[in-house]
């Protein structure tokens, strides 16, 4: 039996993340736990939780997490299913989260649309490249290194690249 999930970031809601469990079957499984961790060791649940894991009702494939990102992140996600009180299978999965730095270059792109001065602003061009080529990085440091600690440096990089609009754009 194969148990596994996808996740995603919708462009319309950032702050959500969405789960689908993918598993071949869910016969016998009575419950599911998701655990989010970043590299620090802290887990990331949404706003107001006191534990450290979320409960995934067996009732529906799918669950949107809200209020969970706050920001661009890598985490690895772990669901637990259990039958009873018996964990059956866990499957860990490193993810990354990028929609709020691609979100952002895209207002770039729409800024220079609109401000064809900014085509021969060195500085913006500069940062601009730079934004793209940290959340490309973040993206091999997941698929060729699968090194979380990296794909998270790139993105807390960026992080700070768009809370400093006025400096580097």
């Amino acid at each position: 039996m194969a148990y596994s999930f996808t996740s995603s970031q919708s462009a319309g809601d950032l702050e959500t993340a969405t789960l689908t469990d993918t598993s071949d079957s869910l016969a016998g499984i009575t419950g599911r736990l998701i655990y989010i961790q970043k590299y620090t060791g802290d887990y990331l649940v949404p706003t107001g939780y006191t534990t450290d894991y979320i409960v995934w009702p067996i009732g529906s494939n799918t669950i949107d997490i809200n209020d969970l990102l706050d920001k661009d992140y890598c985490v690895d996600i772990s669901v637990k299913w259990f039958t009873g009180s018996t964990i059956t299978a866990t499957t860990t999965v490193l993810t990354l989260f990028t929609g709020y730095g691609d979100l952002f270059l895209r207002q770039l792109t729409q800024r220079l649309a609109a401000n064809r001065v900014n085509i021969s602003n060195k500085n913006f061009w500069e940062n601009k490249n730079k934004l793209r080529v940290l959340l490309d990085d973040a993206a091999q440091a997941v698929s060729l290194l699968n090194d979380q600690t990296i794909a998270q440096f790139c993105l807390d990089e960026e992080y700070e690249l768009t809370q400093n609009i006025s400096s580097f754009f």
